[in-house]
């Protein structure tokens, strides 16, 4: 009776396999002394290449569409050509404003609205929803701490709408320009603890809201736009390396179609080590962005730099400038963990090298052994 005993290794798209055949639970002394050996290198070879080897993981998650959609039931101080909220007031006004929420499903659902201020990404995109970034303190006041509400959640019955009220009350001060904001509205049941995980315990959570945006404006005052820049840092996205131009728009009013060229240079000097550029971008009013510029693999060096921005809105331009330094060991930091950065792997190839050396001479003291034992 013969038995096969076998090992898998699996490592990327590799496949190793080693087996040991026993006839009755005997087997000859050469024999098995042979198969050993050749299992054993099989296996630590196996292990090498596991360790040097890629794992991907593939998860498919499943597309699920959003269950309600929103509507402002627009007011008569309404401005023309916006289905979202865009209104004139006055100092000191108290209005109340109206969201229709429509379930298209056919469960019962409950919604979350919340209210931010706008602020503008990295990616020059205004944002009117809960962000990472804040609004600036040039704002003359904040759009959020003007609106009240009492409904926390919104409870829409299958196939039907509700109205989602809450109220605007305006500063008794006036200001020029406009205050930009939205309300977020999200499904609770996606909201809280919907997770699944994979084999690979890879956890999987959807989240889906709509924004609606908010306008409050008083007057039909012309502000003259304005962009600065207030510092460059190094830092990263994603964890790869980027240098921050960190633009501020001080004014209470949008700026549109913004272009902008960034570039780096040590101080003092001409030569461009680090650039970028962007067109087609948009700045809410009083908040500001941090424009980046892409090292895309490439380590940041200490030292002291210049950043240059050039940047056009419309007919405005702005040639803007801002020296900084970046520390050595501030460097180090964000290139070891810059996963971009190629990896010298010249220690794990000698690791390697000197583990397959040990292998080979323990083969040939074995054969040596087993040799002197024959004789």
């Amino acid at each position: 009776m013969s038995n096969n005993v076998c090992i898998f290794i699996i490592g990327g798209n590799i496949l190793l396999k080693g087996c040991f055949v026993m006839n009755g639970g005997v087997m000859k002394m050469e024999n098995k002394r042979n198969a050993v050996w050749l299992g054993w290198m099989k296996f630590v070879v196996a292990l090498l290449v596991l360790v040097g080897s890629d794992v991907f993981v593939t998860q498919v998650v499943k597309a699920s569409e959003v269950n309600f959609n929103v509507e402002a039931v627009l007011p008569d101080n309404q401005r023309e050509g916006s289905s979202y909220f865009d209104l004139d007031m006055a100092p000191g006004q108290k209005q109340e404003l109206a969201v229709k929420v429509f379930n298209h499903s056919d469960e019962d659902i409950v919604v979350e609205p919340d209210i931010a201020a706008a602020t503008t990404n990295l990616n020059g995109a205004v944002e009117y929803g809960k962000a990472d970034e804040q609004l600036d303190k040039t704002a003359p006041y904040d759009i959020s701490k003007l609106i009240s509400n009492d409904e926390q959640e919104i409870k829409v019955p299958a196939q039907r709408a509700v109205f989602y009220k809450f109220n605007v009350t305006m500063p008794p001060k006036e200001f020029n320009g406009v205050l930009a904001g939205g309300i977020t509205f999200r499904e609770k049941e996606q909201n809280e603890a919907k997770e699944e995980s994979n084999d690979q315990g890879i956890s999987i959570k959807n989240t889906f809201s709509l924004v609606l945006a908010l306008l409050l404006r008083e007057n039909e005052t012309a502000l003259n736009s304005d962009l600065k820049l207030t510092k460059a840092t190094a830092d990263q996205v994603n964890a790869r390396n980027v240098i921050f131009a960190h633009l501020q728009n001080p004014t209470a009013k949008y700026l549109n179609q913004l272009t902008v060229s960034a570039k780096v240079t040590k101080r003092n000097q001409d030569e461009v080590i680090y650039k970028a550029s962007q067109e087609q971008m948009q700045m809410a009013p009083n908040t500001t962005m941090t424009f980046p510029i892409r090292l895309l693999g490439e380590k940041i060096k200490s030292g002291k730099y210049t950043m240059t921005i050039d940047a056009t809105s419309g007919e405005d331009k702005w040639h803007l400038t801002k020296d900084f330094e970046i520390k050595a060991d501030e460097a180090r930091k964000l290139n070891k963990s810059d996963v971009s950065i190629e990896k010298d792997n010249t220690m794990l190839y000698v690791l390697i090298g000197v583990a397959l050396i040990i292998i080979l001479l323990m083969v040939l003291i074995a054969l040596q052994v087993k040799n002197k034992k024959k004789k």
